[in-house]
């Protein structure tokens, strides 16, 4: 086997569709098939089920799969350290976002790095924790910016900022008058999450005491934006993280600190174990950090 096969099966297994694979991996779709099946002779197993219905990994696909990814993580690594021996900080990144993060960090993150870092390139992309580590994992990306722990098997993970809560309502609003707010001044009022799959509604939940399925639970959204925009107009009170919380005051929401320990988060950064950080990845983080702390 050689290094072109793995990529193909890595792009296979990654598209499940040999025609989008073929120009993922920047070849024609026969030298793409040609390729897999010959490595699927020299294996002798079956990587792929091919089918009417589409493409999908066998058993022994995923097996090889993951040994495929760590096989070229050591490759490219070293040719990094390679290429890295002048320092120079160049190079592309791939980093997955999560959506109560990235509107309010990346803008600032990428500011920063066209100063610090001209010949850096970015490839982001807005996902949920879970398919944050399952593209992470499989070499879909190299860097992951969420809500630590993850604590997830052949990941490792290093924290950045503890970011505290606030409470967001509208201007009109009982609370608004307070200079502080508890959980105990929530208890009662309706809430508005988001939904299921985003780790902060997880989190805002679990410190309101609330269940999912209560009747407290007003709304469940998609989006950060669409549950302040319902809290701005009286239907409900929510948790906003700090970083969404505006330098200038609009008047559509008051958004109020919590006394005592404020519910908060960790952020941080996730990669794979087999593929250590160099210095585009380094620089990455670096930035992420110094903007958070900045915020």
């Amino acid at each position: 086997m050689d290094i072109p096969q793995l990529r193909y099966m890595i792009a296979l297994a990654q598209e499940l569709h040999f025609q989008r694979a073929a120009q993922k991996a920047h070849v024609a779709q026969p030298s793409l098939s040609q390729a897999i099946q010959k490595l699927e002779k020299e294996l002798g197993v079956l990587l792929f089920e091919r089918s009417a219905q589409g493409v999908r990994l066998t058993p022994d696909g995923k097996k090889f799969l993951s040994a495929a990814v760590t096989a070229l993580d050591h490759l490219e690594k070293t040719a990094r350290e390679l290429r890295e021996s002048s320092r120079e900080v160049a190079g592309t990144v791939r980093v997955g976002v999560l959506p109560t993060i990235c509107p309010y960090l990346m803008p600032e993150v990428i500011t920063r790095l066209k100063r610090t870092a001209p010949r850096l390139t970015l490839e982001l992309s807005e996902e949920t924790t879970s398919i944050l580590v399952e593209q992470i994992k499989e070499g879909k990306l190299d860097l992951g910016i969420a809500a630590l722990p993850v604590n997830e098997k052949g990941l490792a993970e290093k924290t950045l900022w503890r970011e505290p809560f606030y409470l967001a309502v509208a201007p009109n609003h009982p609370l608004a008058k307070k200079r502080t707010v508890t959980q105990k001044d929530i208890s009662k009022e309706k809430v508005l999450v988001l939904k299921e799959g985003h780790c902060f509604g997880e989190q805002a939940l679990d410190f309101c005491r609330i269940p999912r399925r209560d009747a407290q639970v007003l709304f469940q959204g998609s989006s950060l934006t669409s549950v302040m925009k319902l809290a701005a107009l009286g239907e409900g009170v929510t948790l906003v993280p700090q970083m969404a919380v505006p330098k200038k005051s609009s008047g559509e929401l008051k958004f109020i600190p919590f006394a005592l320990k404020p519910p908060s988060r960790e952020i941080g950064i996730l990669w794979r174990l087999s593929a250590p950080l160099n210095n585009a990845e380094r620089a990455l983080a670096d930035a992420a950090e110094r903007t958070l702390k900045a915020l």
